[in-house]
């Protein structure tokens, strides 16, 4: 589904019980997910090092393909609260659990912990806020695509390949025409 911009304000009012954690983490990667539409794979392998002068340098996983986000005020805001999140201010990842690892299990693959750090939110948000509809990381990877302002941009932020998966999957929001006359 689409999410609408309001469901996203509200997520992002929750007020945080600690000065620093999971309320403030899963935040912070909302609003770094909005602006570069990535995979969560792709976000918690991020590392200091992956931020460089020029932009965010990826290198996608399901792809292989490199990728480098150019550096915009918004993005350099959400680097900067999700570095605050951090539990571990020493951490070599962006986003950490409480002893400085990162989420992304090497052996499984797997972001056991940060999924069970997803679902604690948002039973808080359907209970702190207005949201009554629960919404998932695809959703908000697919509301990056659908408010992208083409569908091109929208495929080089997902990091396809091509435009077809892009314009069938994640364009989410119904198209607007102009009538002729």
């Amino acid at each position: 589904r689409y999410i609408e911009d309001w469901e996203i304000i509200e997520c992002l009012a929750l007020v945080p019980v600690r000065k620093r954690g999971s309320v403030r983490a899963i935040q912070a990667y909302i609003r770094f997910k909005l602006l570069t539409g990535l995979r969560r794979g792709d976000i918690l392998r991020i590392r200091e090092t992956d931020l460089r002068e020029d932009g965010i340098h990826i290198n996608t996983r399901k792809t292989g393909k490199p990728i480098i986000y150019d550096w915009s005020e918004e993005l350099r805001k959400a680097i900067s609260m999700a570095k605050a999140a951090r539990p571990v201010d020493i951490s070599p990842y962006l986003f950490c659990d409480k002893t400085g690892k990162g989420y992304v299990s090497e052996e499984t693959g797997l972001a056991e912990g940060w999924k069970s750090m997803w679902q604690r939110f948002f039973e808080r948000v359907l209970e702190e806020t207005k949201v009554t509809e629960r919404f998932t990381e695809h959703d908000l990877r697919a509301k990056c695509a659908s408010d992208a302002s083409t569908l091109e941009h929208a495929r080089a932020l997902l990091a396809h390949a091509d435009s077809n998966l892009t314009r069938k999957v994640y364009r989410r929001k119904p198209e607007r025409v102009a009538p002729l006359r």
